[in-house]
């Protein structure tokens, strides 16, 4: 192994891990996997061009699986435990299909597809990393076979032909609005191995000369660095992987050089010899922290941890798991090993999903949700969409968000009560209301986010008294969003509606379901508030103001909310900002008269803050 290629891994996994600890030092850091395929494609196409050597599949095989899945079994076990611990119940359902998608090495298709509303943030999925390495072995599957078929005098070529061609298609499809999935799509990163490919086969015994070498060294370097701090991710892959590709083939080619020498030291050496480790556990340590803490910046003694843990892990698995698996040799050697591996990790699996929800007791199902979901209009159609008093026709439409969305409780309790019914409409993360800015959305919510505003608009035909809530911290920032909730309520004053509403809730940065099971583990954990909520009310009563017919309510500081996220020692809310079903009905009790109280009323404009 080159010195100087060992030191160059050491830059893609320090770029990658800066990058995954706080995105703002290394913009571009993401640019260190791209950096991981080319040193990849250098060396197995380098050693399966060996001249007078055949390619032995079942060697080759056999090498790769010694050289990734021992470890990478061993950080999949050990994360499947320590997940099983901390996550809540429906939080260990998505971390356990991105478990089975991992172990077979599909995790990028996987990804590519993952989107759900409820659940984990994505830098709080520990596996969302074995996506690059799904893709590194899917890669090693067929290249062999594919220099199989070309004569040793087309490699070079053909090689630089197929890149080539999938560097165009990836960018058109990048350019289409198809980034999100050609991220993590094998074509889109097959030229990124193909370029390592045309390096080593391209300058096998060739000598370049020292200046020239130099040159290449420091235009590589100067590549990567520009790369890592100015590439956009959300124009990449594509053409705009070249650069570091390119950057990362010069610095191979250079050999020799300052910055060769550079990248020979020893503190680099060592930290590219175990940056195979070091990428697969810097990221569940991030990531797990990241659910404890339930916040994506780190302070300063959480970076630590994260730093020291990060690289004690690594060393440990490269020591005792890496080291070890590479010294077996002949698959009569290997083969019990592995088996054993597969048997340890499938048990550990089934173990984890079994007591993940005996670790602390069941979290009531009016403590864990809103609502049934399939029992409401939230970004489809169920029956009438009706709440409240079952005998009454429904004559007021409430419209939003998830925060509206909650509060189909809050109607029923409140309804049964004032003698009323509610049609409740509502989509995740969007308000349905002509000109709302769909595209803003994540892809899975932008077509029931569509369909619910077309419903919304029917129903406005006869209805004269609407409702709206929302999570306005999420929905105001947006321009868009502001230009159409004006140009709602401008029409709904012009035809004499009557609308309300309704302030958001206070929201907390500690997840109250996760602080529960932390607590009952016996783990230090404290509830923060996060105040943004109460800008965004101010904005949304200033939007109000003025307007005949519409109404601002604000009850965020009343003293239903005095204890939150707890009233009269009941838990009312079920994560961050969503009040639980059991919250919705105590909302709905609390709340429910003075909202029909000021659709009774006849004045024009009314706030009222609690």
């Amino acid at each position: 192994m080159r010195l100087d290629v060992q030191g160059l891994r050491a830059v893609a996994v320090l770029a990658v891990l800066a990058y995954h600890m706080n995105s703002t030092w290394l913009p571009a850091g993401f640019v260190g996997v791209d950096v991981f395929f080319v040193i990849s494609g250098f060396i197995i196409t380098a050693l399966l061009t060996e001249p007078g050597q055949k390619i032995h599949l079942a060697a080759f095989y056999l090498n790769r699986i010694k050289r990734i899945v021992p470890a990478y079994a061993v950080m999949l076990a050990l994360v499947s435990v320590v997940s099983s611990i901390l996550f809540l119940t429906a939080d260990f359902e998505f971390f356990h299909q991105s478990l089975k998608s991992a172990a077979i090495f599909a995790s990028n298709l996987y990804f590519a597809d993952f989107g759900s509303y409820f659940a984990p943030r994505a830098e709080e999925l520990p596996l969302l990393h074995t996506w690059s390495l799904a893709i590194e072995m899917q890669f090693y599957l067929f290249f062999p076979l594919l220099l199989l078929c070309l004569p040793r005098s087309w490699r070079l070529p053909g090689l630089s032909l197929l890149a080539a061609i999938l560097f165009v298609w990836s960018s058109k499809k990048v350019l289409a609005g198809g980034q999100g999935s050609e991220y993590f799509s094998l074509l889109a990163r097959v030229p990124e191995f193909l370029v390592g490919g045309i390096v080593a086969i391209g300058l096998r015994n060739r000598e370049i000369p020292a200046p020239v070498s130099a040159l290449f060294g420091l235009l590589g370097l100067g590549l990567l660095a520009a790369s890592f701090v100015l590439i956009d991710k959300t124009q990449f892959p594509g053409l705009w992987s070249l650069a570091p590709c390119i950057g990362t083939a010069l610095v191979i080619a250079a050999r020799r050089g300052p910055i060769n020498n550079l990248l020979s030291t020893p503190g680099l050496v060592w930290v590219g010899g175990i940056s195979y480790s070091l990428y697969l556990w810097h990221w569940p340590v991030l990531a797990l922290i990241r659910y404890y803490i339930g916040q994506y910046e780190l302070s300063g003694q959480w970076l630590s941890v994260a730093l020291v843990a990060s690289f004690a892990l690594a060393w440990l698995s490269y020591r005792f798991v890496e080291q070890p698996a590479r010294r077996l040799v002949g698959v009569r050697r290997l083969a019990p090993s592995f088996a054993l591996g597969v048997v340890g990790i499938a048990l550990v699996a089934l173990l984890s999903a079994r007591y993940n929800p005996l670790m602390v007791g069941p979290v009531p199902v009016e403590q864990a949700r809103y609502a049934a979901p399939e029992l409401i209009c939230h970004g489809q159609q169920v029956g009438e969409c009706k709440r409240g008093l079952a005998g009454a026709v429904p004559s007021i439409l409430v419209i939003g968000d998830s925060h509206a969305a909650q509060l189909n409780y809050f109607f029923d309790q409140a309804g049964t009560e004032q003698g009323v019914a509610y049609r409740v409409l509502t989509a995740s993360s969007c308000v349905p209301i002509p000109g709302f800015d769909v595209e803003r959305l994540p892809d899975y919510a932008q077509q029931a986010c569509r369909s619910q505003i077309i419903a919304v608009k029917q129903a406005l035909v006869t209805m004269d008294k609407v409702i709206i809530a929302g999570m306005w911290q999420y929905q105001m920032p947006s321009p868009a969003f502001v230009k159409a909730l004006q140009a709602f309520l401008d029409d709904a004053t012009t035809a004499h509606k009557q609308v309300v509403i309704l302030g958001q809730v206070p929201m907390f940065r500690s997840d109250v379901q996760r602080v529960r099971r932390f607590r009952e583990l016996g783990l230090p954990a404290t509830l923060a508030f996060n105040d943004e909520w109460r800008v965004a009310n101010q904005q949304v009563e200033r939007l109000a103001a003025g307007r005949a017919g519409v109404h601002f309510v604000d009850f965020s500081n009343s003293g239903f909310f005095a204890d939150a996220p707890y009233e009269h020692g009941e838990l009312i809310y079920q994560d961050t900002h969503h009040l639980n079903e059991i919250g919705a009905r105590r909302y709905g009790h609390f709340a429910g008269g003075q909202l029909q109280r000021l659709f009774d009323q006849t004045q024009s404009s009314v706030s009222l803050k609690q």
